[in-house]
């Protein structure tokens, strides 16, 4: 029950509002993820090699987000003691955007003060403001969750959410190519202070997409949600850890997370430094052709979700990503396109295991659907058990590549010349990814999910019809040309 006697029940949004507020949510994402993907991949590698961080410090780059994710408990408690999740949300996420203009000059100018005998310490100021940055986002992440539970109807998460990413695709593809661009353009030869400075103001530019994205926001109908008193909110946060299901669901991502945060950085570096790749190649092969793969999947994704449920998709994403981490192995034997293929694959089948795990926790979140047993608790604890996973999985692949950064192992087996730290990576990250779906996922219990056979058969036939309408669109555009100018 409501502690607050000034708390009115929950706003139910439809008809035009709601339509108006679902296009909003989308619109403000195309300003975001020119954000996101401007700032990822070569940038950000960039901006630390120029420090001259170490193979540890890249681990710790990686781990970063997740160590940051510990915010999200006590913003938990801030957005059950007050419910006001919109305004948490507004602080941690305009923070969170505007802390890149920092990230952007301050490193900067101290190397240029203070020299480049500096860079030992000034990566630890980077470092620190890395973490700033993430914790605006663990901020206001829980606060956007549980308001999205509760504006977003149940019955279309899945289509939406996705639809709203393929639409942040169209936006974040340019920018992404534009950041190589100017990288490859500008500090091919330059300085490691120049190349802070490029990197710097690109992320810059980024911060006010960044912020445009999180404008958007302010008309967005806020869905008020009764404030808790304190001991119903610590008592709040156990709930989670007494849901047995929802315990093997969060080990389940956490143990994928893990594996994954083993890539991180070091893809980046590896194709940078070890395989030559220029930065508008890293650029397109990691971020820009992937994305362009997930735009025809995600409806696919979200369609599964909807009708087939939420382990069908987990189990058929989680057991493809285990060859795509074994695969980046061969990348030194010179398979460039095999970059591609793998760096396309990861991000179709990961961008699965993200939809399910969002519509899963998103079930949980909604104060309507969980008549207040769930809330933002359910949120900031899967937060914190994935986090920790990934901070886990960063720091561990870090000391691994420290401890491992001169050491070579000369195979000359299948194309391959040389095995590094790099390759132990990857292999590991393979390998664990395989045991967290047998280890986890059958633990996963869904009545309502249908098979997983019967879910492979919908998503073949539902991206063979997606690839075909591609492929037949410029006939028809030709065609109905044709046809407009005989009427």
């Amino acid at each position: 029950m409501p502690t607050d006697p000034s708390y009115s029940p929950p706003l139910h949004i439809t008809g035009d509002r709601l339509r108006t507020s679902l296009w909003r949510v989308t619109a403000a994402w195309m300003f975001g993820s020119v954000w996101m993907l401007a700032t990822s991949g070569a940038p950000i590698t960039l901006f630390a090699k120029s420090l001259n961080a170490s193979k540890f410090q890249f681990g710790v780059l990686s781990a970063m987000p997740f160590i940051a994710s510990l915010v999200s408990l006590p913003a938990s408690v801030l957005i059950e003691r007050t419910g006001r999740r919109r305004a948490i949300f507004l602080w941690g996420l305009y923070f969170q955007r505007f802390v890149w203009i920092g990230l952007a000059t301050l490193p900067v100018l101290l190397v240029h003060f203070y020299g480049l005998s500096a860079r030992s310490w000034v990566v630890l100021v980077f470092l620190g403001m890395m973490f700033l940055m993430h914790a605006g986002q663990a901020m206001g992440g829980p606060a956007w969750t549980g308001w999205m539970a509760d504006i977003v109807p149940k019955r279309i998460r899945g289509k939406y959410f996705s639809r709203r990413r393929a639409y942040g695709v169209l936006t974040g593809v340019p920018a992404a190519l534009s950041a190589g661009w100017l990288l490859d353009r500008f500090t091919v030869i330059g300085t490691p202070v120049s190349t802070m400075v490029w990197c710097g103001g690109i992320f810059v530019v980024a911060a006010i997409f960044g912020a445009i994205d999180i404008a958007f926001f302010h008309f967005v109908p806020d869905v008020p949600t009764p404030p808790k008193k304190v001991s119903h909110v610590i008592a709040g946060l156990w709930r989670p850890l007494r849901d047995r299901q929802y315990l093997w669901f969060a080990g389940f991502v956490a143990s994928m997370t893990f594996a994954v945060s083993f890539m991180g950085q070091f893809l980046t570096l590896y194709l940078l430094d070890r395989i030559g790749v220029t930065n508008a190649g890293t650029q397109l092969m990691l971020l820009v052709v992937p994305s362009l793969a997930q735009l025809f999947v995600f409806q696919v994704w979200g369609q599964m979700v909807d009708r087939m449920g939420k382990k069908p998709v987990l189990a058929i994403a989680s057991l493809g990503l285990v060859p795509v981490g074994l695969g980046w192995c061969l990348m030194n034997s010179g398979l460039l396109w095999l970059g591609y293929v793998l760096s396309s694959l990861g991000a179709v089948l990961w961008a699965g295991v993200e939809i399910a795990n969002s519509n899963m926790v998103l079930d949980l979140a909604g104060s309507k659907e969980s008549d207040g047993a769930g809330g933002s608790s359910y949120v900031a604890v899967n937060s914190v058990i994935i986090n920790l996973a990934g901070c886990a999985g960063g720091l561990a692949s870090g000391a691994i590549a420290q401890w491992l950064n001169h050491w070579e192992w000369n195979v000359h087996r299948m194309g391959i010349d040389t095995i590094t730290f790099y390759e132990v990576l990857f292999g590991i990250s393979g390998l664990l990814r395989l045991l967290a779906a047998i280890v986890f996922l059958p633990k996963i219990h869904e009545p309502a999910a249908r098979p997983t056979h019967e879910a492979l058969r919908y998503m073949t036939a539902n991206i063979y019809n997606n690839l075909f309408s591609a492929v037949l669109l410029p006939v028809r555009l030709v065609t109905q040309h044709f046809a407009d100018e005989q009427e």
